[in-house]
C-alpha cells in the first residue's frame, strides 16, 4: 500500500535521496498523527505484503517510478500534465543549492525520536527561504521542466463531448432545429436520403397523413420559420421512407415494442408518424437527415404535453406512450448534451405514467389464448386485445432496457428497480411477428403450453434456469438481455455500498462488499452459462452488455473518469490514489480481461449496430485500457527526465480480445504475460495506450466519420485525444 512504500528504506532514508522528499515523507507522517512506531514494518510483514509485480519481476512501489511532492503526495513521473497540476520535482529542475542534509542514518540508529534537531529547524529555514513554486521552472537541460504546454488535454476533451455537463446559453432553446425541417430539393426523395428502401409495412404514407405531420410541426413553431418549413418539408415518399425504415430497423433488434402487422399508417397519429420518422432519420447515413431526424423529435417532444394535457385519457394511451419512449431514446444517444440532458429529466414522468396504469404488475395482463373453435371476429378480436397487452409489456422492458443503460452511460442510479419488474417476461418473438389472427393461433398451438405461469424479470434474478426452461414460450433474447441489465443494476448498488463502506467507514466493512463482488462474479458466470445452453445464440449485443457489466464490477466508472480528465485536473489529483490501489490489484486485469471481450463482441457487429449503448461499451473498454496502461506506466517507469519505454518487454502474451485459457487466468491471478488486443498488424500491447486507443477508436468507427452518428463521432474523437494527451503529457 501506499503507506508502506513511503515507509520502505528507499522511500525516506536512502542515502542518495534529496532533503525535500525525506522531510516530506516525514512530515507526512507527523502531521497525519501516525507515529513510526505504528508503521514499522517486519520482515514477516513484508514478506506477507509483498506486491505483485506488473510487468517483469518489478515491483509496483519500485521508487524510481514517482516521486514524493511537499505534501506527501505520490505522483508517478509518467501522469500527463493534462490530468494532474504541474508539481515541483526537485531532483528534475534547478533551484539554488540548499544545506545537505541527507545523512539522517538508517533504521537502526534513528530510535525512532520525533523532536526537532538544528539540522530540521535549518531544513525549515531553508523552505521559508524558497518559496514553493507552482508550476515546473524553466529548465535548458530538460524540457520536461520547461512550461506545461499539454497541462488540461484530458479535461478539454471531455469538455467537448457531450459527456461533460451541459452548460445551458441563453442563444439555447427548442427552436434551433427547426431550420433543419427543410430538406433540400435533392434529398427529398427516398432513393437519395434512405439507405435501405425496402417495404415493411403494408399500407404507404398518402399525402393527407403527411400534411397531418406538417400540421403538427407548425403547431409548435416559430412564424419566422412557417414559410420556409411549408416549402421544404419532406414529402410524402420520404416520410414513408423513414418510417419503413424504422421498422426494417426494428426486425433486427432486440427490444422491438410497436406491432408491425397491426400498424396501419393512415389510420395512426400524427405523433407517432412524426417520431417512427425521426426514429428512422437518426438512423440515416446522411448527415442532413440525421438532422431532419433531430428536428422532428424536437418538435414532438414539445407537442406531447400539449396532448396530455388537452385530454388526460393520453397518458394510458399505448400510441401516446410509443412515441414518448421513442422521444427519450432518440434524445438519449444523440450526442448532444442539451438534447441529452432533456431526455434524461423526461424519462420519469413516462415511467411513472407506467407504474400508475399498473403495467409493472403482472395483474393486469390476462392470459389471452386462442382456442380451436376460434374464427372469424371472435379470433382477431383476441389478437388485437394479445397484441395491445403484449405492446405493454414489451413496452414496460424496452423502457427498463433504456433506464437501465441511461444509468450506466451517465453514471447515475437507475429509476425502475429490477424488483418492480412483477409483469411476465413478453412471448416469443414468432407468436409477435404473425402477421395475422389465423397465423398467430396456428403458431400458439405448435408452442408447448406453458405449464406454470411465465416467469418475470424478478423470478430470473432469483433462479436464471427459467431462461432455459421456458425457452420455447418467452422471448429468450430479450429475456437475457432484460436480465443482464437486471445483473447491472446489482453491480451499481454494489459499486454505491462500496462507496461509503472505504475511508475509514465506521459503520461499514470491506469484507460484505468483498463478500458481495465475488456473489456478483458468480451470477455473471451463471449468466453466462446459461446464455450457451440456450438453442439460439446470444445476440453480440447481449453478450457485449454483459461484458461492460463483469467490467464495471471490477472498476469504478466514476473514478477512472475522473482520472482521465472528466471534470478538472484537481479531481483528477484527488482519485489518482484509489487508481493505484485499483492497479495494484486483480481487479484491474479482472476489467481489462472483460474490456477485451467487449472488443471482440463489438467486431462481430455491423457497423449500424454499434450505436447508442454500445458504443458507449466500447469506449469504457477503451478507458479500462488508457487507464491501465496510465498508471501501470506509473508504477515501473524510470526516474524523472528518463524517457518512457514502449517496449512491451519479455514474457507471453496475453491476448485480451481472444479466448479464455491458461494463460488468462495466470495473467489475471498472477500478473504473467503481457495484455495484448489483435492488430491488423500483430499484438497491440497495452503498454502503448495511443496504440491501444486507436485500435478501440477504428473498431467502434470503421467508416468514415460523416456516415456515423454523432454519438460515435464523439466517442471516436474523445478516445482519440486520450490517447494523445499520453503522448503530449510525456
Amino acid at each position: 500500500m501506499l503507506l508502506d512504500s513511503m515507509l520502505s528504506p528507499s522511500a525516506v532514508l536512502s542515502p542518495m535521496s534529496d532533503p525535500v522528499e525525506d522531510f516530506s515523507s516525514a512530515s507526512a507522517l507527523m502531521t497525519s498523527g501516525v507515529t513510526l512506531q505504528d508503521t514499522v514494518i517486519s520482515p514477516t510483514d513484508n514478506m506477507s505484503h509483498q506486491p505483485i509485480s506488473l510487468d517483469n519481476g518489478v515491483s509496483p512501489t519500485d521508487q524510481e517510478s514517482a516521486i514524493f511532492s511537499i505534501d506527501g503526495t505520490f505522483f508517478p513521473n509518467f501522469i500527463p500534465d493534462s490530468l494532474i497540476p504541474s508539481l515541483s520535482r526537485y531532483n528534475d529542475c534547478d533551484l539554488p543549492a540548499g544545506p545537505d542534509y541527507t545523512q539522517y542514518g538508517s533504521l537502526d540508529n534513528f530510535h525512532f525520536d520525533l523532536t526537532l534537531t538544528e539540522g530540521d529547524f535549518s531544513l525549515i529555514d531553508f523552505y521559508n527561504s524558497h518559496s514553493i513554486p507552482t508550476s515546473v521552472p524553466e529548465s535548458r537541460a530538460d524540457p520536461a521542466c520547461g512550461i506545461d504546454s499539454g497541462i488540461g488535454i484530458g479535461a478539454e476533451a471531455y469538455h467537448r463531448s457531450s459527456l461533460s455537463a451541459y452548460k445551458p446559453a441563453r442563444e439555447d432553446h427548442a427552436f434551433d432545429d427547426h431550420e433543419n425541417l427543410s430538406v433540400p430539393q435533392m434529398m427529398n426523395t427516398p432513393e437519395s436520403s434512405v439507405s435501405s428502401t425496402e417495404t415493411t409495412l403494408c399500407d404507404r404514407l398518402l399525402p393527407t397523413s403527411r400534411d397531418l405531420v406538417l400540421s403538427l410541426v407548425l403547431e409548435v413553431s416559430r412564424e419566422a420559420t412557417l414559410s420556409r418549413i411549408v416549402k421544404s418539408f419532406p414529402g410524402t415518399d420520404l416520410l414513408d421512407a423513414l418510417i419503413q425504415q424504422y421498422f426494417e430497423h426494428q426486425t433486427h433488434t432486440i427490444g422491438t415494442f410497436i406491432h408491425t402487422s397491426t400498424f396501419r399508417t393512415n389510420s395512426e397519429d400524427p405523433g407517432i408518424l412524426a417520431g417512427l420518422a425521426a426514429a428512422g432519420a437518426v438512423r440515416s447515413s446522411n448527415p442532413t437527415i440525421r438532422k431532419l431526424g433531430y428536428a422532428l423529435n424536437e418538435g414532438v417532444r414539445m407537442h406531447l404535453p400539449t396532448k396530455y394535457e388537452r385530454d388526460n385519457t393520453f397518458i394510458r394511451d399505448l400510441r401516446t406512450s410509443q412515441t414518448y419512449a421513442l422521444t427519450i431514446d432518440i434524445g438519449i444517444w444523440s450526442g448532444n448534451r442539451r438534447k441529452t440532458e432533456i431526455a434524461e429529466s423526461f424519462s420519469q414522468p413516462l415511467i411513472t405514467m407506467l407504474r400508475r396504469a399498473l403495467r409493472f404488475r403482472r395483474s393486469i395482463y390476462p392470459n389471452i389464448t386462442p382456442l380451436a373453435e376460434d374464427v372469424g371476429n371472435t379470433l382477431e378480436s383476441k389478437w388485437r386485445g394479445w397484441v395491445e397487452q403484449e405492446s405493454f409489456k414489451r413496452l414496460v422492458h424496452f423502457v427498463f432496457l433504456h433506464d437501465a443503460q441511461t444509468a450506466i452511460a451517465l453514471n447515475v442510479n437507475p429509476i425502475i428497480s429490477y424488483a418492480d419488474m412483477e409483469l411476465p417476461l413478453p412471448a416469443s418473438r414468432q407468436l409477435w411477428e404473425a402477421k395475422s389472427a389465423a397465423e398467430w393461433k396456428a403458431i400458439f398451438h405448435r408452442k408447448p403450453a406453458a405449464s406454470e405461469r411465465l416467469p418475470s424479470l424478478a423470478d430470473l434474478l432469483r433462479d436464471m434456469s427459467q431462461l432455459t426452461i421456458f425457452e420455447d414460450v418467452i422471448d429468450t433474447q430479450l429475456a437475457a438481455s432484460v436480465l443482464v441489465h437486471g445483473l447491472s443494476a446489482l453491480v451499481n448498488e454494489y459499486h454505491r455500498l462500496k462507496f461509503i463502506s472505504t475511508s475509514g467507514s465506521k459503520h461499514w466493512h470491506a469484507l460484505v462488499t468483498n463478500s458481495r463482488q465475488q456473489e456478483l462474479d458468480q451470477a455473471l458466470q451463471h449468466f453466462r452459462m446459461v446464455c450457451s445452453e440456450l438453442k439460439t445464440q446470444c445476440r453480440p449485443e447481449t453478450i457485449l452488455i454483459g461484458e461492460v457489466v463483469s467490467m464495471l464490477l471490477y472498476m469504478s466508472l466514476e473514478e477512472l473518469q475522473l482520472f482521465a480528465g472528466r471534470e478538472d485536473k484537481q479531481e483528477a489529483r484527488r482519485v489518482y490514489h484509489s487508481a493505484l490501489e485499483w492497479i495494484a490489484s486483480s481487479d484491474s486485469r479482472q476489467a481489462i480481461w472483460h474490456a477485451g471481450q467487449i472488443i471482440r463482441a463489438a467486431r462481430s457487429m455491423s457497423p449500424s449496430a454499434l450505436a447508442g449503448f454500445p458504443a458507449i461499451g466500447v469506449y469504457y473498454a477503451s478507458l479500462a485500457f488508457w487507464s491501465y496502461s496510465v498508471v501501470s506506466k506509473a508504477y515501473t517507469g524510470r526516474l524523472a527526465g528518463r524517457p518512457e519505454s514502449q517496449n512491451p518487454g519479455t514474457g507471453s502474451t496475453v491476448f485480451l480480445d481472444g479466448e479464455q485459457g491458461g494463460e488468462v487466468s495466470k495473467f489475471v491471478t498472477l500478473n504473467c504475460g503481457l495484455p495484448a488486443l489483435h492488430g491488423p498488424e500483430g499484438a497491440v500491447y497495452l503498454v502503448d495506450p495511443a496504440a491501444i486507443m486507436s485500435l478501440a477508436q477504428a473498431t467502434l468507427q470503421p467508416d468514415s466519420p460523416e456516415k456515423t452518428p454523432a454519438l460515435v463521432q464523439m466517442l471516436s474523437q474523445l478516445m482519440r485525444d486520450l490517447g494523445n494527451c499520453v503522448h503530449e503529457g510525456r
